[in-house]
């Protein structure tokens, strides 16, 4: 004999040899819907994330010789932007570019070994910023790929007859 069970508030009766289909049914549209809406922002956060990391990456800061001096062990040997003042009397060229020393607003002083033709503009006494990595974990020793003088736009209005155009006349 068929066991009965009660169900809905004990109105109903229904037996185990009942026809009844007891699989579970499929989530219902709703819910599926809302599950879709969750990983839908979960997917736009985490790629939201990363751009956003990858442009915080890219931007091109730089520190300058006093950042250097105080946190020196972080940076390594990495590559990094770094900005000081070229000292005066310490400009060398050489066949394969400059050597150079460079220093912040106090007294600190990094040595740069400039690869490449130096810019028209550089010299000593401004402000550069140099490219490159220091040659190991502790010294101060800096080894450039590239050197970019910082100056305004108004130098060619103060200084005519200074610059070349890339055609070789003077602007």
């Amino acid at each position: 004999m068929p066991t009965p069970y009660l169900c809905g508030g004990g109105h109903d009766v229904v037996t185990t040899d009942s026809p009844l289909d007891l699989t579970p049914l499929s989530p219902t549209p709703r819910k599926r819907s809302r599950r879709t809406w969750v990983v839908l922002f979960l997917l736009v956060i985490v790629v939201g994330a990363m751009l956003s990391q990858g442009m915080l990456q890219s931007l091109n800061y730089f520190k300058t010789v006093g950042e250097v001096y105080q946190d020196r062990t972080s940076i390594g040997t990495r590559e990094v932007r770094l900005e000081g003042m070229v000292v005066k009397g310490t400009v060398e060229r050489t066949s394969q570019g400059a050597i150079f020393t460079i220093r912040g607003s106090k007294t600190e002083l990094v040595t740069v070994t400039a690869v490449g033709t130096p810019p028209q503009l550089f010299r000593a006494g401004i402000p550069v910023v140099v490219v490159g990595s220091f040659t190991s974990p502790t010294s101060y020793s800096f080894r450039a790929n590239q050197i970019m003088v910082k100056h305004s736009a108004e130098y060619i209005e103060k200084n005519p007859g200074r610059v070349k155009g890339s055609d070789g006349t003077v602007q």
